[in-house]
């Protein structure tokens, strides 16, 4: 027969659905409790099993599950009264048999001020009731920050700055929850296209990628940047320079990029590994004549390839059979995962696959200046 525990574990795990009904103004009650009603094989095990369901159940405290009993016929106890019926027969009853009576009170408050604020968070709030239970304690404030984004879609202020009554980190901790009600209130106004970055799919500002970049031309330098040639700007500020330049030439290492020569009408990006991939929107790098030079190893293959991808006209530049076999020292890497890359030439995949097989790496640092040097005439040979 079933237990007041199993009871228990089946009232709670109605409990969702519960809130759910309270949500979609749906009848739930009586409320059924499914079980096995069938007594033990002797008198001893019936009594237990009576005496703890009626314990347990309203007949003996101030809110629980009822028992319609029935005498029946058994075929070991002879003629019993039985559970055919175990239900809690109203709200109040199932409520305060799980101590919910004051949750429950404050879910209702909540779940009306939402649905006045927001009548169209109806649907997801009857599929995710347990949500608002969980941010039960502060999800006023919850409220007061989707009403602000509301009003004020695209507010282009740091978190920090946003004129909410709530804790500064309060919207950097409840991002999650945040999304999910703003993808649904404002729909209409956020970045669809963004899927990862909250502050960039609700036009927000945030602390941007920094791009690090070399002007070697020093005509160039003085005329724009008063002669500052080595800068750091936002990734944002570096999409909107206009300059005369016509060639782009990205490193990985830094002290590469220290390093590189005066060249008329080039600048040098700090490609900083996977970093270089962030560059991938910048409109104005289309229009010019792209140089990659990477770590000859299966990642710096990786780049390559993803960097091409966004800016079909990229070359590479010292990554090559010829400088590998030249310069390589038995270095070992293991981090790449990826066998075959699109993007590559057939010289470069032939590249890719040989130090993929082999784990093999050549630091771009440890080509020397002079042949660096002889390399980078490419650049200032083409016409």
């Amino acid at each position: 027969m079933i237990s007041s525990i199993e009871i228990k574990k089946k009232a709670i795990r109605t409990y969702a659905s519960f809130l759910s009904s309270l949500v979609n103004e749906e009848p739930l009650f009586p409320m059924e409790i499914r079980g096995n009603k069938s007594p033990g094989k002797s008198i001893e095990v019936y009594r237990k099993e009576m005496d703890d369901l009626l314990t347990a159940s309203k007949s003996n405290n101030k809110y629980g599950f009822t028992i319609d009993c029935a005498k029946t016929k058994t075929r070991f106890l002879g003629t019993q009264s039985l559970p055919k019926r175990i239900y809690f027969e109203n709200e109040p009853d199932y409520v305060g048999y799980l101590n919910k009576i004051n949750e429950v009170k404050t879910f209702k408050q909540l779940k009306d001020e939402t649905l006045s604020l927001f009548p169209e968070l109806r649907n997801w709030l009857g599929n995710h009731p347990m949500k608002l239970v969980a941010n039960i304690v502060h999800w006023q404030d919850i409220l007061k920050v989707v009403s602000y984004f509301k009003s004020n879609p695209k507010p282009n202020f740091y978190i920090r700055e946003l004129p909410i009554r709530v804790h500064t980190k309060f919207i950097e901790r409840n991002k999650s929850i945040l999304r999910e009600l703003m993808d649904i209130v404002i729909i209409d106004s956020m970045n669809v296209d963004e899927l990862k970055h909250f502050e960039k799919r609700f036009h927000l500002k945030y602390s941007e990628t920094l791009v690090r970049f070399r002007l070697l031309d020093s005509q160039i330098a003085q005329q724009y940047f008063l002669g500052l040639e080595d800068i750091s700007i936002r990734i944002s500020d570096f999409s909107k320079i206009s300059l005369p330049i016509k060639q782009i030439l990205i490193v990985e290492n830094l002290m590469n990029l220290l390093t590189l020569p005066k060249m008329q009408g080039i600048l040098s990006i700090f490609g900083e590994g996977f970093k270089a991939l962030s560059l991938k929107n910048i409109e104005w790098l289309k229009d010019c004549e792209i140089w990659y030079w990477g770590d000859l190893d299966a990642q710096g293959f990786e780049i390559l390839s993803g960097f091409r991808s966004h800016y079909q006209q990229t070359k590479s530049l010292m990554m090559d059979k010829a400088t590998f076999d030249q310069f390589y020292e038995d270095d070992l890497e293991t981090k790449s995962k990826i066998f075959s890359l699109p993007n590559l030439t057939e010289a470069e995949k032939h590249m890719h696959q040989l130090l993929f097989k082999n784990k093999w790496r050549l630091e771009q640092e440890k080509i020397p200046m002079d042949y660096t040097l002889l390399q980078l005439k490419t650049l200032t040979e083409e016409p």
